[in-house]
């Protein structure tokens, strides 16, 4: 599965979080994440923006989990 984070910090963060959920997690590019593993990614993803306060939410497209603000 890729991820793609909406800042290199939270990428950074992100990949931290779901290695100690145990998924195999790693940096790509700038601000995308492989992982693999068993595990549900989204609900991590979640509970990182509550953790975080931050107003971003998860959108699967195609594949791809976007972190990003909430559409207006």
């Amino acid at each position: 599965m890729h991820v793609e984070a909406p800042r290199v910090p939270d990428r950074d963060a992100l990949v931290a979080l779901l290695r100690e959920d145990g998924l195999d997690a790693r940096p790509v590019d700038e601000l995308g994440i492989e992982v693999t593993g068993d595990g549900d990614v989204f609900a991590d993803l979640e509970r990182w923006i509550a953790q975080a306060a931050i107003p971003l939410v998860p959108e699967s497209v195609d594949g791809t989990i976007y972190v990003r603000p909430p559409a207006s």
